[in-house]
């Protein structure tokens, strides 16, 4: 039995052993081999959404950030992109709720608003490039 156990260790170990020489020798400089880039991973920022306000009311954020609506207020709200909502609507958010994250890959400069409380209730979302 231990006989068995022993083998099985040595071949494991050969193993690992042919595993590292392979490597080498298609890195034959012994340099680290290269790890895919990462990409870079935008910042997600809250806009809380206070009685009849958007804090803050002008927001400025990079290519590739999210956003999140926070409601801290006892009225539903939404945050829908003034072009009726094709560029982005959050839905419904409940007091104490918050949204999904909206991610702003396109530069320019966004204005939006709350379905039930208009235009009096409005924001923009300002997306710059990010910096490479």
């Amino acid at each position: 039995m231990q006989r068995v156990c022993l083998m099985m260790i040595a071949c494991a170990l050969s193993l690992v052993g042919m595993l590292g020489c392979a490597v080498e020798e298609k890195n034959g400089d012994k340099k680290p081999l290269e790890q895919p880039a990462a990409k870079s991973v935008g910042k997600s920022l809250t806009v809380t959404m206070k009685g009849l306000d958007y804090d803050p009311q002008n927001l400025e954020i990079h290519a590739g950030d999210s956003v999140v609506w926070t409601n801290t207020s006892h009225m539903k709200h939404t945050a829908t992109s003034d072009d009726d909502g094709k560029t982005f609507d959050t839905g419904e958010v409940a007091w104490n709720e918050s949204s999904k994250p909206v991610k702003f890959e396109t530069e320019g400069e966004f204005k939006y608003h709350c379905r039930f409380h208009g235009k009096s209730m409005s924001g923009t979302i300002v997306v710059r490039p990010r910096a490479k």
